[in-house]
């Protein structure tokens, strides 16, 4: 009887080694595992079967493929009126280097400026044309009462067709730096003017911001 415990005790002593020996031997493909892919490797975006394609300008092309496969930019768009115009979410899929393609996610009316289409008149015209870097994302910013609160993102300088620099510009919207509705200059009243940056609506800077977490974050704004 002791001696067939005692086997029983060795079995038993042997398959607890042999499991160990199996989780040691584990370990080191899951320290070796491929790391979390960057925000712009991030795996294929779901495009909305209502989703526009779009033409994809060349460098936006390169910049895609540089990117990993997947990228997004903004694009604000230019109408008839400074104060009607749109911003539009353009999600871009370059897996395949040879067919790149992009979609239109979301758009939104916007204004820049104050009504005027002069894009040298700071804090009056819109915006100059051109490509711009996104520097920054903030969900709260504070600009205080002549300043850019809440949900934000800082686009930099840029010059005008004269070579002045417009400065300090931003795509913002009306609210507190918390995110909420304040009053007098913390208060949306449905004007899309301001002093030369994107202007979007409380509702539609959140739809903006809310893709982040579907979406590779954009760092490009195009203006055209």
């Amino acid at each position: 009887m002791h001696t067939q415990a005692k086997r029983k005790r060795t079995a038993a002593v042997g398959a607890v080694a042999a499991i160990a020996a199996a989780a040691a031997a584990f370990t080191p493909l899951t320290a070796n595992a491929a790391p979390a892919p960057s925000t712009s490797q991030a795996r294929p975006a779901v495009v909305p079967a209502n989703a526009p394609e779009v033409q994809v300008p060349a460098a936006v092309k390169s910049a895609a493929v540089a990117s990993g496969g997947n990228y997004t930019y903004v694009e604000f768009k230019k109408g008839s009126s400074a104060l009607n115009s749109r911003l539009k979410f353009i999600y871009v899929q370059a897996t395949n280097p040879d067919h790149v393609r992009a979609w239109t996610i979301d758009s939104w009316r916007a204004g820049s400026g104050n009504g005027s289409k002069d894009s040298c008149a700071t804090n009056r015209g819109w915006l100059p044309n051109g490509t711009y870097k996104i520097k920054k994302f903030y969900w709260h910013h504070n600009g205080g009462a002549r300043g850019v609160n809440g949900i934000a993102w800082d686009i930099g300088n840029h010059k005008c067709h004269s070579g002045k620099w417009r400065t300090e510009l931003f795509i913002h919207s009306k609210m507190k730096p918390n995110g909420r509705q304040g009053s007098g200059p913390y208060r949306w009243t449905g004007s899309y003017a301001s002093n030369g940056c994107i202007k979007l609506s409380p509702h539609d800077i959140r739809e903006l911001a809310g893709y982040r977490s579907n979406y590779p974050h954009p760092g490009k704004l195009y203006v055209d």
